[in-house]
């Protein structure tokens, strides 16, 4: 294969290898159901994909680890981590605390924010799902009645909830599609990211019709629907039940929670690195307890116990942070679907990113910006320069923990082999032409494995030309 090519069939050999490595996670994938549930999903493309100069032993984790001197030594302890978050809401505005709100808010902040997205939206050249181009008036008949920008109050006496399950948070208070480009559909311009079941959100303003909430969450701001945030009486109260007691994080690809203790009816499949209060810490047979809020009838918040098989991917606290389970997380997701801002229950460059960090307690942006500031810099680069200071900084870097930016991508570094560096990463097309009008593409759309000269054969040029900065999650 040669590099930067994608591999347009595997032999049957490998195809069984990477069935059986792949087999547990693309099978759970395959069960969510969309948030555009009236939509086909985009087909994945028949694999799993073998990039590069890539080969099937190194679609294991047990490959990268074996490589690594003191791959299972913690990197940092749980109150190191700790401080680590406090650091990153430090360092990163967009990273909020939730909890550490003010319980009212001055409204014209969010009057302006409200009006500037509306009108950056508005004033944008976007089609919809057919192709078309939306029309201004579509805002001013259809978006700007719902937004009611003059009926936020001087002074917001703001509400806390959480969300019931995984939900979109978008630019606007609809699910209608825009997208930038016509063909692409995949790429909503509107969608934000999905906040994790439990995520606790801060609730400024409602929609004219009391189906969207506007709300401030960890690392995001936007509209959500209503109907999946349960209302706590108080910032107090909330803080109380996300604090108190033991919890299982989600360490695998998804788990079912089910409904009943003999765990026949499934409730929801929450994703890696949601954290899910115990019901009761002191069990030691049968399945876990847990507590999953739902919204009773007026929007306040109730509590539901529901059961996790012990023979689920969780675990009761975090696990140790060490860049070999750094490496078995991330390929925990080997295969999974290509999602921007978590659409199709996907995950995108800095959704993967930020959900295989996430399940070690840690608070990682949930943007590529951003999270190329967290930790230790290695080094900044200008794109298709410093080749040999970039080599440099790779050969020293610690895999597993190292994050590779470019510009609108972001990636795990997992390590060299034969004087090529290799990573797994969140990706949608590998670019095969030299025309940029023709824009030629192999559809990957997936999470895998490949060497930095992916995309080399084209006119964007190879991911490892492409690096801008490289940093340590240390």
């Amino acid at each position: 294969m040669s590099s930067g090519g994608l591999a347009s069939a595997l032999t049957l050999n490998n195809e069984v290898f990477m069935k059986k490595i792949l087999l547990s996670s693309c099978a759970v994938f395959f069960l969510f159901t969309s948030v555009y549930a009236d939509e086909e999903l985009p087909p994945l493309p028949k694999g799993p994909l073998i990039l590069t100069s890539a080969t099937p032993a190194m679609q294991s984790p047990d490959y990268w680890i074996r490589r690594i001197p003191g791959a299972e030594k913690p990197v940092k302890t749980m109150d190191q981590i700790k401080h680590f978050n406090d650091e990153i809401k430090s360092m990163v505005p967009e990273n909020i605390d939730v909890l550490k709100l003010d319980k009212t808010r001055p409204g014209k902040a969010v009057a302006d924010q409200l009006q500037l997205e509306y009108s950056t939206l508005k004033n944008r050249k976007l089609f919809d799902a057919q192709d078309k181009v939306v029309p201004k008036s579509f805002f001013e008949d259809n978006i700007k009645p719902l937004v009611q920008i003059d009926q936020v109050p001087s002074k917001i006496k703001v509400k806390w909830g959480v969300a019931t399950r995984a939900t979109s948070v978008r630019a606007l208070p609809t699910m209608f599609k825009m997208i930038e480009g016509q063909g692409d559909y995949e790429f909503d311009q509107l969608q934000f990211t999905l906040i994790k079941l439990w995520t606790p959100v801060a609730i400024y303003h409602t929609s004219s019709d009391g189906k969207w909430f506007y709300v401030q969450a960890p690392y995001v701001r936007g509209w959500v629907k209503a109907k999946d945030i349960a209302i706590f009486e108080g910032r107090d109260e909330l803080k109380t039940r996300l604090k108190t007691g033991s919890s299982l994080v989600v360490t695998g690809e998804s788990v079912r929670v089910f409904s009943d203790e003999g765990l026949k009816e499934v409730y929801q499949r929450p994703t890696m690195g949601t954290v899910i209060p115990m019901a009761s810490s002191k069990t030691s047979e049968g399945p876990y307890p847990v507590w999953m809020p739902y919204r009773k009838e007026g929007g306040n918040v109730g509590l539901k116990k529901c059961f996790i098989s012990r023979k689920s991917d969780v675990t009761k606290g975090f696990p140790v942070y060490s860049q070999a389970n750094v490496i078995r997380q991330a390929f925990k997701l080997l295969g999974a679907r290509y999602g921007w801002g978590g659409m199709y229950n996907g995950r995108d460059c800095s959704g993967f990113a930020h959900d295989v960090f996430l399940s070690f307690g840690i608070d990682l942006p949930r943007d590529s910006k951003q999270q190329a500031m967290v930790g230790t810099q290695l080094g900044y680069f200008e794109p298709f320069q410093n080749e040999a200071e970039k080599k440099a900084v790779l050969r020293s870097a610690r895999p597993g923990i190292t994050l590779m930016k470019m510009p609108h991508h972001q990636m795990i570094y997992l390590g060299t082999v034969n004087g090529q560096f290799y990573t797994i990463h969140s990706t949608w097309a590998e670019r095969i032409g030299d025309d940029p009008k023709k824009d030629e593409k192999n559809r990957i759309n997936q999470v895998v494995v490949s060497d930095l000269d992916l995309n080399g054969n084209s006119y964007i040029s190879s991911l490892f030309d492409r690096i801008v900065s490289i940093n340590e999650v240390d």
